[in-house]
């Protein structure tokens, strides 16, 4: 298991946010299938969202107004998380100075999670689907860009 630099913060979600994502996740809930709730947990759309942030550029965005979903010891459950934080902020930054101060790249990774949720969120919305089937439309969608090299 790959040490978590991140464990000591705070997974932390914008209020304006929180009806939506506790919406589509499954925690705490027995009677809404993964269809309508494709989250296991907050920590798994906080994730989704930070991705989608990667992937279409976003800035972080810095929200005071949060929540405090869970802990971050929880990204230690999957080592790929902590990896993807630290590559996509070295790739994004290109500040390798910063990468060792994990305050600072944590609250970088946690800005481009705000960015990119109400991203999320209207894919999630699109009525024309059930929320998991919009997800991995978007999903497939990114990845045919990524094999047809029109990233």
């Amino acid at each position: 298991m790959k040490e978590n630099p991140f464990a000591s913060f705070n997974i932390e979600i914008p209020n304006k946010y929180r009806d939506s994502v506790i919406k589509h996740c499954r925690s705490n809930k027995t009677t809404d299938t993964i269809e309508f709730c494709p989250f296991e947990r907050q920590i798994d759309f906080w994730f989704v969202a930070f991705l989608f942030a990667v992937n279409k550029k976003l800035l972080p965005e810095k929200e005071t107004d949060t929540y405090n979903a869970t802990a971050a010891h929880i990204l230690s459950t999957d080592d790929n998380r902590i990896s993807l934080m630290q590559i996509s902020f070295l790739g994004l930054t290109k500040d390798i100075s910063k990468l060792s101060d994990a305050k600072y790249v944590f609250d970088y990774c946690s800005g481009l999670a705000n960015a990119g949720m109400p991203h999320l969120i209207q894919i999630l919305k699109d009525e024309d689907n059930r929320p998991l089937w919009s997800v991995l439309e978007e999903v497939e969608s990114i990845t045919k860009k990524y094999i047809n090299g029109k990233f």
